[in-house]
This record gives structure tokens, C-alpha cells and sequence, in this order.
């Protein structure tokens, strides 16, 4: 009886272990980038000319640089 039942959970074991591998390789995570249905949220404001973004010939920085 004990060697059926370790038996049955080894079993059981691969098969759930298969079953995630196959969804990983199909690429139903659900992350971005792996070309699921992940869309960018839309804009809640348009941006404002002269406001925080660069213009014509305005230095743009990396984060810390001296401007």
C-alpha cells in the first residue's frame, strides 16, 4: 500500500510539473513583453507645451546628470 501511494504522488508530482512547464512555453503568464494581451494604459492628461518636457535644443538628461 505505501509503495502505491508514493507511487501515485510521484505521478502526480510529474504530471503537475509537465503541465506548468507546457503553459510556461506557450507564454500564458501573462507578463509583458512575451506578446500576450498587455496594452498601455491611455494618457489621463495631454502634455503641456513648455511644461516638463524638453524643447528644440534643451539638454535631455539621464537621471543625475547636471544639466
Amino acid at each position: 500500500m505505501r509503495r502505491i501511494t508514493i507511487l501515485m504522488t510521484v505521478t502526480l508530482a510529474v504530471a503537475a510539473l509537465l503541465f506548468v512547464f507546457q503553459l510556461n512555453l506557450s507564454g500564458t503568464t501573462g507578463k509583458s513583453g512575451d506578446g500576450g494581451n498587455h496594452t498601455e494604459p491611455p494618457s489621463t492628461a495631454p502634455a503641456k507645451p513648455g511644461g516638463d518636457t524638453p524643447g528644440d535644443g534643451e539638454h535631455i538628461g539621464k537621471p543625475g546628470e547636471d544639466k
